[in-house]
């Protein structure tokens, strides 16, 4: 993951994103599996719990959309360049 102070790539971005991703998938796997194992559950722990996978998931979803509008401002700018004679 990248530093505040740099200017992620647009392969950083999609390198987090996928990490994020990955994470919420894991953790939401684990959820299920430990919901369908158990006898009770703790609806407080529970709800914190896809609170957190909510909040994986948007951060990876911002940064694949920051990587897409970056992609597409570079492309933007090299076609511009290739146009100025």
């Amino acid at each position: 993951m990248t530093t505040d102070e740099q200017t992620p790539s647009v392969h950083d971005l999609l390198n987090d994103a996928t990490q994020w991703l990955q994470y919420a998938r894991s953790v939401m796997t684990l959820v299920a599996d430990l919901v369908h194992e158990a006898d009770e559950v703790d609806c407080k722990q529970l709800s914190l719990t896809l609170e957190a996978i909510a909040a994986m998931t948007a951060r990876g979803t911002r940064q694949l959309g920051e990587a897409r509008a970056q992609m597409s401002w570079e492309a933007a700018m090299k076609d511009a360049h290739a146009r100025i004679p």
